[in-house]
């Protein structure tokens, strides 16, 4: 979202060029309404490319779904620490040995007034399963919901899946074996109620405009202007309403950084991430103002199309993966802000009660870094395709999802670099994400630049990505059995010790056998909010949104 693309998923967001304006009007207080106003003033980087959870998979869509929709369970900011509990389930328990988990529903309305039951959540379940969807969000239960894998395939029909709605208030879960992170996923898409009878009537036109949509969340989207502003106004048939403070939220949609800058000065943004120096410094003077710093678990990276005729050579992926030079990049293009990345899991994604995954397993970068020459790769890689041996004779389109200024000037840095560092010669493709999707989805790239952000706090929700099964989330094409079976064994070894290993080992494969992926920086989030909004997640991947945001009186 992250995601989370949580989650996460465009270079929209590489500067965090990820913009807002209007909303509240200059030196307004507590959201633009007032002192007194429970009404809050954010901002979207781009327009969501659906709203749908079973098609959507970007971090927009994702921004507003977990405030509109209620999943089984929430996780929950605490204390500096992160809790699990109830939303759409009051209370859930796994059999014996832990293949089958049922939930207990609350009492929850739509926000037409009709009862949510089991069968919304075993709708939303079944249907990102079924290949005739054509869901991007499948990987998340398809590997270990009972017969998950065999309805994506197409062997089976979904009848055969481990869903089953024992009665209106009962939903019961079967999987494949014992899940170690199976909780974890009961806060995703994957796991969203849909109301059959609405997505059928709207068809293929579900979640694209407000007419189609329904809500079972703590807030409803009350106007959808695309492009320009989604509002959301709190969802009066929301079981926990009395704990909803907040009675509007303002999503602004813009792509200039500096216009959401400005209106955050000017008080009519809320809050506001910040990607460049000069603005965090100015920020830091404001008064009123409340600087926020995390770790985030996402990853801005360039991914390759194995099926091209140039990078279907693993030398190739290689030498251009290790040609980037991420300590400069990290300095001259995001000035410290974030971290020189040599691994794909990112920082802050925890394995349980040992930590921090990147505290336990170093990145599988660093020592192809030390030991192979980017130039030398490149040069075997030519000769292994038949190219020659002059790397100036070398063109690559360059795609990136975003238009602005920003990601014109991060093209020419990265066009610099190959040309000093390979001798090769980088044609850049600028689009607009919607056009990027279409091109990287249908494999008509070479090179792409994506953001993502993790869906749910464990290493797997990063790491399948690249399972064969999986290969539509990020479009390479690359496949690798015995990547796969690591990913397997993984999902099923309940030791968290022993599943680190066997993470640490496909992570490995991915690059020594794939590189398919080329990571550059792991983000760092600096974030500022006036200090009148309170209680303002900090970390990714929280799934409570705004539910708990409230306005202080000054």
């Amino acid at each position: 979202m992250k995601k989370k693309l949580v989650a996460a998923l465009l270079v929209a967001a590489m500067a965090l060029s990820l913009t807002a304006c209007g909303g509240g009007g200059k030196g307004s207080s507590g959201g633009g309404g007032g002192a007194d106003a429970q009404q809050y003033n954010t901002y979207l980087a781009t327009e969501p490319s659906t709203l749908d959870t079973i098609k959507g998979n970007d971090m927009y869509g994702w921004e507003i779904n977990k405030n509109t929709l209620e999943p089984l369970t929430r996780l929950v900011e605490k204390d500096g620490k992160q809790e699990r509990e109830g939303a759409g389930a009051e209370s859930w328990e796994p059999n014996e040995d832990g293949t089958v988990w049922t939930f207990k529903l609350r009492d929850n309305k739509w926000s037409d007034g009709q009862a949510v039951t089991a069968a919304d959540y075993a709708y939303g379940i079944t249907r990102t399963l079924d290949p005739d969807a054509g869901s991007p969000n499948s990987f998340f239960t398809a590997p270990f919901i009972k017969n998950g894998q065999k309805v994506v395939n197409g062997e089976v029909g979904v009848e055969e899946l481990g869903v089953k709605v024992v009665d209106d208030k009962t939903l019961e879960i079967t999987l494949e074996a014992p899940t170690p992170y199976f909780m974890s996923i009961t806060d995703t898409r994957a796991c969203y109620p849909v109301r059959q009878d609405i997505a059928e009537k709207y068809g293929e036109t579900y979640g694209s405009e407000l007419e189609s949509l329904i809500f079972n969340g703590p807030f409803k989207v009350d106007s959808w202007t695309h492009n320009s502003e989604i509002t959301l106004v709190k969802n009066d048939q929301y079981w926990d309403k009395d704990n909803v403070k907040l009675d509007k939220v303002n999503f602004a949609i813009v792509t200039d950084s500096n216009a959401r800058y400005n209106s955050f000065e000017s008080g009519a943004l809320d809050t506001s991430s910040v990607g460049e120096q000069e603005w965090v410094d100015r920020f830091d003077k404001k008064e009123g103002v409340e600087r926020v710093d995390t770790h985030q678990p996402a990853m801005r990276f360039d991914f390759f199309n194995v099926n091209d005729e140039l990078f279907k050579n693993l030398n190739i992926r290689k030498a251009f993966t290790l040609a980037v030079d991420r300590e400069d990049m990290a300095k001259t293009i995001y000035q410290d802000l974030h971290v020189p990345a040599y691994w794909w899991v990112p920082q802050a994604i925890s394995t349980g009660e040992n930590g921090e995954y990147r505290d336990q397993v170093p990145g599988p970068l660093e020592k192809m870094a030390k030991e192979e020459d980017p130039k030398e790769l490149l040069l075997k890689g030519m000769e292994e395709l038949g190219l020659g041996s002059d790397p100036s004779t070398i063109n690559v389109k360059y795609s990136l999802s975003a238009t602005t200024q920003w990601a014109r000037n991060y093209g020419e840095y990265v066009q610099q670099k190959y040309k000093e560092i390979l001798g090769v010669n980088i044609e850049l493709d600028f689009n607009e994400w919607s056009t990027f999707q279409q091109k990287t989805n249908g494999g008509e790239y070479q090179m792409a630049n994506m953001v993502w952000t993790t869906d749910y706090d464990d290493p797997m929700s990063m790491i399948s990505l690249f399972t064969t099964e999986n290969a539509g989330n990020i479009p390479t094409n690359w496949s690798n059995e015995k990547f796969d079976e690591l990913i397997a064994q993984a999902s099923r070894e309940m030791d968290e010790t022993k599943r680190v290993e066997l993470y640490g080992q496909a992570e490995q494969v991915l690059f020594e056998e794939g590189c398919n992926i080329c990571p550059l920086v792991n983000e760092r989030k600096i974030s500022f909010h006036y200090d009148y909004v309170k209680n303002l997640n900090e970390r990714e991947t929280s799934t409570s949104g705004l539910k708990y945001v409230y306005i202080e009186k000054k």
